[in-house]
């Protein structure tokens, strides 16, 4: 692993700045939005009870997914990263529909809506080719 490290040159102040928020207009909306869904997906995750592993596994799912939006792992015009912000927008709804924690379901459906006002900006914005 620690060589694979060293192939790409990665280091921790890479990773703190990639999830620093960024100061140019439509950006900035991005990152406030997915660290919005980032804490929600949190929250959610923990409101579940211990019996509840699939909406637990899912909201973890939903989290990791938003970070790897906000480090931008994939090209904006990859399948990948159309693959990603798909996640986002749809785990946070089927965790609303499947799990037993009551109170979660209201902030899940707002991570999924979130989820999904990120999925057509960024597709509209930054996939459409322009």
């Amino acid at each position: 692993m620690l060589i694979l490290a060293q192939q790409i040159n990665l280091n921790p102040q890479d990773i703190l700045a990639r999830l620093a928020p960024r100061t140019n207009g439509v950006y900035l909306v991005y990152d406030i939005i997915l660290y919005i869904v980032f804490i929600l997906a949190l929250v959610v995750m923990f409101m579940q009870s211990d019996k509840q592993l699939v909406p637990t596994m899912l909201a973890g799912l939903v989290g990791a997914l938003a970070v790897i939006a906000k480090l931008n792992v994939f090209d904006p015009l990859a399948f990948g990263a159309l693959v990603v912000n798909a996640g986002i927008f749809v785990f946070p709804i089927i965790i609303a529909g499947i799990t037993k924690a009551k109170k979660s379901q209201p902030l899940a459906v707002i991570a999924g809506v979130l989820g999904g006002v990120y999925f057509f900006m960024f597709w509209f914005i930054s996939q459409r080719g322009g």
